[in-house]
């Protein structure tokens, strides 16, 4: 399915499992938005693993990222109420799950419900040994690292 803009950018949704946080990810990221033209990331904001990644290509390859977090005002369905936010505002959805994953599951279960067009790709769980400083990488990224991008409100 070809997918186009309707006149405003065309943004790739991504979605992931925590345990995948290597190259593996941010290679499947770059094909994904080299295949349909997109220029803007919208992804979620606290899960660590491909969505941090997902935020780092948007910075290191300069693309529009759209950020949607957790709003505990829903007591229950407040990870639902993210994840439909992200599905509802972009055009595809890349889905990277390790096979285990129930939250990865539970996307792709929401997506489908709303009949977006989306890629779906199970790759094995990163290496701990990596894993463990791909963490320590990770917990030192912060939003300063973000101080070039414009935010208005």
């Amino acid at each position: 399915m070809e997918i186009t803009a309707g006149g405003g950018y065309l943004k790739l949704g991504i979605f992931g499992s925590r345990t995948l946080k290597d190259d593996r990810v941010k290679f499947l990221i770059l094909d994904e938005l080299d295949k349909i033209g997109a220029d803007t990331i919208v992804t979620t904001q606290e899960p660590l693993g491909v969505c941090t990644i997902a935020q780092n290509v948007a910075k290191e390859q300069h693309f529009i990222l759209e950020l949607h977090f957790l709003d505990f005002k829903y007591r229950t369905g407040a990870y639902e109420h993210r994840s439909d936010n992200v599905i509802k505002s972009a055009d595809k959805i890349l889905l990277i799950h390790d096979g285990e994953s129930k939250g990865t599951i539970n996307e792709l279960e929401r997506v489908k419900y709303f009949k977006k067009p989306y890629r779906y790709e199970i790759i094995s769980k990163t290496d701990n040994n990596l894993q463990r400083n791909v963490d320590r990488k990770l917990e030192t990224f912060t939003s300063d690292e973000f101080s070039d991008f414009n935010f208005d409100f």
